[in-house]
């Protein structure tokens, strides 16, 4: 009796451990992805600490040797194929590699010159212009929607940006000039993100797989920066301690949250789901320059970022709406095929035949 009721006793507790456990992995991927958008916050802090110590082309090839390496081994581990099987995938892998490699250095160098949480947003914003993009190289649809989505997308740049021709308050120092040539870097870099995602869906169909884009985009982001290192002469040892730790910090940052949302898209069954997740970085790379940085935006700032945070979660909830509606359809088709092959067999079925058709088809009736 004892036994028995120390077994009713603990049975809740292990249903409701169970129960946990059951709904920590149904949502593997959102937990994932939430936990990169983490990653990615605290890598862009760890970059904007080494600002004194590391030049940016220097900063973009280490983070990428320290990618490389984890990539490498994960690839190595999965048996990944790195020939490249046609001329044209190895065109489309180098522009999609240069791409997202200068596109990362004019990111580093917007967060050198700037708030990191404001160059963040901007680039955030990359998926808005996708659908420029797409309309003009894909021949894919660009609605009203998308117009104002962009219009949104604008207006949240210059509030961020706060040029002098529209804020005269503003002084012209030097400090502030810098500021704007770094929102002129980070534009640009939302535009090579977005050429990068094109890129990368170009790729996608012709079957090439994702870790060997990553792994091209890798190595190509080791060897363009140490050229252009060499030629510029702008490179330097890093300096013993907390500047290494930090650079090695934010390699492995930058490879987790990588790792972690394309794990969170793979497990999780909708994908915007995981895009809305990761709008997340955003908040959090700002609160953690509050925090570490003691770097405060003011509101007007803070009022464009939240812009372009908006016109990407229209953008996230746009394609939500396109990918219920062709499942509904498509299960819609599959119904009337259903009804159309059900009412076939009855009309075969009911319909009298002859003794000459009976012949002949009742070899072919299944038992």
């Amino acid at each position: 009796m004892e036994g028995t009721s120390v077994d009713i006793q603990l049975s809740p507790k292990s249903s409701n451990l169970a129960r946990l456990r059951k709904g920590f992995f149904d949502h593997r991927g959102l937990i994932a992805t939430f936990i990169g958008t983490f990653c990615f916050a605290a890598q862009n802090i760890f970059a904007k600490l080494l600002e004194s110590d590391i030049p940016v082309v220097e900063l973009v090839c280490l983070r990428f040797i320290i990618h490389v390496v984890f990539s490498g081994i994960i690839g190595v581990y999965n048996g990944m194929q790195l020939r490249l099987q046609s001329g044209r995938e190895a065109a489309l892998m180098l522009a999609r590699s240069i791409t997202g490699v200068v596109g990362m250095g004019l990111f580093y160098y917007a967060m050198y010159n700037m708030s990191v949480g404001m160059a963040n947003t901007i680039v955030y914003g990359a998926p808005v212009f996708v659908g420029v993009f797409a309309w003009v190289i894909l021949k894919e649809p660009f609605l009203w929607r998308d117009i104002i989505l962009v219009v949104i997308n604008l207006t949240g740049i210059v509030l961020i940006a706060q040029p002098p021709i529209l804020f005269r308050s503003e002084k012209m120092d030097s400090l502030r000039k810098m500021e704007l040539i770094a929102v002129a870097a980070a534009v640009s870099a939302m535009l090579l993100t977005t050429s990068a995602i094109i890129l990368v869906r170009l790729l996608r169909r012709i079957n090439c797989s994702v870790s060997k884009i990553v792994f091209y985009y890798s190595l190509c982001g080791v060897v363009v920066p140490a050229i252009a290192g060499i030629v510029m002469r702008d490179w330097v040892v890093p300096p013993c301690g907390e500047a290494r730790c930090y650079i090695f910090l934010m390699g492995f940052l930058g490879f987790m949250y990588h790792y972690l949302f394309s794990y969170g898209l793979t497990s999780s069954e909708k994908s915007y789901f995981v895009s809305v997740i990761s709008s997340n970085q955003v908040p959090v790379t700002i609160l953690l320059e509050i925090i570490v940085l003691d770097d405060i935006p003011n509101w007007i700032g803070l009022l464009g970022a939240g812009l372009v945070v908006m016109s990407a979660l229209g953008v996230v909830f746009r394609e939500g709406t396109l990918m219920r509606g062709q499942s509904e359809n498509g299960d819609e088709l599959q119904d009337k095929r259903v009804r159309e092959v059900d009412s076939e067999n009855n009309s075969r079925v009911q319909t009298p035949k002859s003794t000459e058709d009976a012949a002949i088809e009742e070899p072919t009736i299944s038992p």
